[in-house]
């Protein structure tokens, strides 16, 4: 027979309500195990998604300064600009400061406050934008047709690994593939050397 006074059954519902330390130590060494192999899968999720999303945004950028110059029937131009109200020049390959879409309404080769018609914000440090074909600028024509042809790199840590190439032909941009599965990005002329020149 089962003892069914008050305090058998106390007894009984102490030892089902708690943990004992191992079962709480063995909990806690699987939980950590898990965190271990989830956090640097997480790390590098991270850092890819945000890669995609600033190509995504750098082609963004160069499809609406195609459109608004087929819209407006005059050239614009796409340059490295820190301030948001002017041009970079020089400086070499860097994007990563910030770029800005203008149009020179009076032709007279610089940016004036009414000629700016849409700002972007520097990359976050880690991130770079580099071109070695468009040093200072992209411009497109009435026609949608580009002034140059060459590709930009997005990359993390300057690592060609993971990174992104914007391939800029004469009428549209494109991304680059990786035909081999080596996670670098291919332009025209191969994979991409550098993150700093590519």
């Amino acid at each position: 027979m089962f003892d069914t006074s008050p305090q058998s059954q106390f007894k009984a519902l102490q030892r089902m309500l708690g943990f004992t330390i191992i079962e709480l130590m063995m909990t806690l060494a699987v939980a950590a195990v898990l965190v271990t192999i989830a956090i640097p899968s997480f790390r590098s999720m991270i850092i890819s998604n945000n890669i995609i999303t600033h190509t995504n945004e750098f082609v963004g950028t160069i499809s609406y300064a195609r459109s608004e110059a087929i819209r407006r029937g005059k050239s614009v131009t796409i340059c490295k600009s820190s301030s948001g109200t002017a041009c970079l020049t020089g400086g070499g390959t860097y994007w990563d400061s910030g770029w800005i879409a203008h149009i020179d309404l009076d032709s007279d080769g610089t940016v004036d406050a009414n000629e700016v018609l849409r700002v972007w914000p520097k990359l976050p440090d880690t991130y770079t934008l580099r071109s070695s074909e468009f040093t200072d600028l992209l411009r497109y024509n009435p026609l949608g047709t580009a002034n140059n042809s060459g590709s930009f790199a997005i990359c993390h840590n300057s690592s060609e690994q993971g990174a992104k190439a914007i391939i800029i032909t004469p009428m549209r941009p494109r991304l680059g593939e990786d035909s081999d599965n080596n996670q670098i990005p291919e332009n025209d002329s191969g994979e991409i050397n550098s993150c700093e020149s590519p």
